[in-house]
């Protein structure tokens, strides 16, 4: 059994691979792993589950690790589509560095931009991969303009291409001043092309003046003219991109394996390690954890980074979130799917744990002397919802306990249970994010759901006052039932509730029988008057009424004061309340008219807009409810997947006619 604590804190890096679905982050990763001898560089190492293999790209955190020039690169993948990018965001907190990947022929997309918000408010250093750059319309300097245009001026290209698209045959490290080409199938290192040399300078020398800013000491001395040495240079790189002070920007294209080992050189020399980044061996044992998933033969499976202190087999920790103390037994490390046992692991390194009970990501696990906190990474929260039941009775036993283990595996995914429809609503990023949670529901945990119809929470109110009598009497020998109430009501504002007031003077309704009137009237208002919606916001009197000394009951009087408050709603008139949700859609600058156009189709009403992050605006309205239903999938096709929506409730208010006359029919059709 393997010790993971041989490998120092400081030869470890931790670095996670990010960017919008498709630019090639797992291929990159699988490349990696190929060049350190793990794996097969074809692939299949990290898109393990069916449901990846089948749609073709990453739905979930996969993590890896290789070992490169006596260093310890662990690996996380994060997907990047974007109904799969919720696993990303408690992955920031596992990693020291971020490789952001960029397609070259497609340039910064919508998740690049979140994903880049995500990690400033981590505070994580960055570098960017601009890959792809064999494809036909690749392009590399307009998308170093694009990058720096977008996030700053701190971008620093580290490489350039030896040609680009079809013409591409390698990379030039410009720091070091030599280049990599494939010559014939072969990986070359050789020296900077002729034809490329002065280029080559040229973007050293605009490295170097990036390089040296960062450093008062070695700018006043390369503003006199003094060269500094690689070694210099290299010492204040790596400080600079652990500070956060300036993004170097490398290149190649990870299928054709060019510019992957420069990648994987460029992590152990100047990526940070845990070390830089405040893990301290000597302090006491802290974890995170960074992903929970489930695995048919082991069960639940923590992947953990130690954030502090020396981790080994059998330790006892706490979890900070319930307090509970729990056992560490069997450690592991994980390649994908595969698992290779460890007896222990060092300050800053990831490690995996099976069979921890109600640990979840984003739980701290700790000795009883530390004091850690780990402040979680906002994630964007899924609206796009949808209403699920159980296929068999056998399915519905079980239903909640495979929902619970999923949502713990898929931090993005929400379960509700609606207080007003009482329908179980599974919440997630769009509609292949729902189905994919539906496939793993039935894969892994035998539970097989079907989606229903979406119910929403529409409400009825009165349009006015009315009064009318509600009579129950039943005496055609024994002891019979007699309750009549004298009803009065009228529409309270909106958000007011329920008012019961008692007018009755002379007993001719007795005391005792009051409270089942009020109950009688709450039931009826529960079941609504118009469609079965709840009757909301209005105040009922009670006025005038009838008892026998016999035969009235509480029975009697509830059933009276159920049938006298249907009456006198009727008279009244009863209208229909939608909720109406308050939304904030965040579009490039170009869409805006587009998408405040769509809103108002939709019956919204336009708030306002506010400039967003660089380049993008933020569209607020108010819409009902009923026209969102399938925004998130919609708005993705509007914008080409650049457009982010939230949303939340904000009031009910009254239905236009014709849509009032629709929901009605539909209910009543329904019986």
């Amino acid at each position: 059994m393997a010790m993971n604590g041989e490998t120092p804190t400081v030869r470890v890096r931790n670095v996670v691979l990010l960017g919008h679905g498709g630019t090639g982050k797992t291929t990159l990763a699988e490349g990696l792993l190929a060049a350190a001898g793990v794996g097969d560089a074809r692939g299949g190492t990290l898109d393990f589950e069916p449901e990846e293999r089948d749609r073709g790209h990453s739905l979930g955190l996969a993590t890896a690790s290789l070992t490169w020039k006596d260093h310890r690169i662990n690996l996380l993948d994060a997907p990047g589509g974007p109904e799969a990018v919720g696993d990303a965001y408690p992955a920031l907190r596992a990693a020291d560095l971020a490789v952001f990947v960029v397609d070259a022929a497609q340039g910064i997309q919508a998740q690049h931009d979140q994903l880049w918000d995500a990690c400033d408010a981590a505070g994580l250093p960055r570098v960017v991969f601009l890959n792809k750059l064999d494809k036909d319309n690749a392009k590399y300097q307009a998308n170093v303009d694009a990058l720096r245009e977008r996030y700053g001026k701190r971008l620093a290209p580290v490489h350039m291409p030896i040609g680009v698209g079809p013409e591409f045959t390698g990379v030039i490290d410009l720091l070091h001043s030599f280049a990599v080409r494939l010559v014939d199938g072969r990986r070359v290192e050789d020296e900077v092309p002729e034809g490329r040399r002065e280029q080559a300078e040229r973007n050293r020398e605009s490295l170097v003046e990036a390089i040296v800013e960062v450093d008062d000491d070695l700018l006043e001395r390369y503003l006199e003219g003094e060269v500094p040495s690689t070694k210099e240079l290299q010492e204040c790189f790596r400080h600079g991109i652990a500070a956060g002070e300036f993004f170097p920007v490398l290149c190649g294209s990870a299928a054709m394996g060019i510019g992957v080992r420069l990648l994987a050189n460029f992590i152990v020399e100047e990526g940070p390690s845990p070390a830089d980044r405040g893990a301290a061996a000597d302090g006491p044992l802290a974890l995170y954890v960074a992903k929970t998933l489930s695995d048919p033969y082991v069960g639940r499976i923590n992947v953990l980074r130690v954030l502090s202190g020396q981790l080994r087999q059998d330790d006892r920790v706490v979890v900070a979130r319930t307090g509970a103390d729990v056992r560490l037994h069997q450690l592991f490390t994980l390649c994908g799917k595969e698992q290779t046992p460890v007896t222990s692991a060092p300050a800053g390194d990831l490690v995996a744990v099976a069979k921890l009970d109600d640990v979840v990501t984003g739980d701290v696990l700790r000795s009883r002397e530390a004091a850690v906190e780990v402040e979680p990474v906002p994630m964007p929260e899924p609206f796009h919802r949808v209403a699920i039941e159980a296929v068999s009775a056998g399915d519905e036993d079980k239903l909640s306990t495979a929902l619970a283990r999923l949502s713990e595996e898929d931090p993005a995914l929400r379960v509700d249970r609606d207080s007003e429809t009482r329908q179980l609503v599974l919440r997630g990023h769009g509609p292949g994010h729902i189905d994919v949670a539906i496939a793993r529901l039935k894969r892994k945990f035998g539970v097989s759901v079907q989606q229903v119809p979406l119910r929403l929470a529409y409400r009825e109110t009165l349009r006015g006052s009315g009064s009318a009598v509600g009579r129950h009497v039943k005496q055609s020998g024994g002891h019979g039932q007699y309750g009549v109430v004298h009803l009065e009501v009228e529409p309270l504002e909106r958000g007011s509730g329920f008012e019961f007031e008692d007018r009755i003077v002379g007993g001719v309704v007795p005391n005792q029988f009051i409270p089942s009137v009020e109950k009688g009237v709450r039931e009826a208002m529960g079941h609504g008057v118009l469609a079965g919606y709840p009757l909301v916001d209005c105040r009922v009197r009670l006025v005038d009424g009838k008892h026998h000394s016999v035969d009235s009951s509480q029975v009697a009087f509830e059933v009276a004061g159920s049938l006298g408050f249907r009456a006198a709603a009727e008279q009244a008139g009863v209208a229909l309340l939608e909720p109406v949700m308050e939304v904030a859609v965040t579009v490039p600058d170009a869409l805006t008219g587009d998408v405040m156009g769509d809103l108002s189709s939709r019956r919204g009403r336009i708030q306002g807009t506010e400039p967003g992050p660089i380049g993008r605006t933020v569209v607020r309205a108010t819409v009902p409810e009923a026209e969102m239903l399938s925004y998130t999938a919609e708005l993705r096709s509007l914008s080409s997947g650049t457009g982010a929506v939230e949303m939340r409730y904000d009031r009910h208010e009254e239905c236009p006619e014709n849509v009032a006359r629709k929901v009605v029919a539909a209910a009543q059709e329904k019986g």
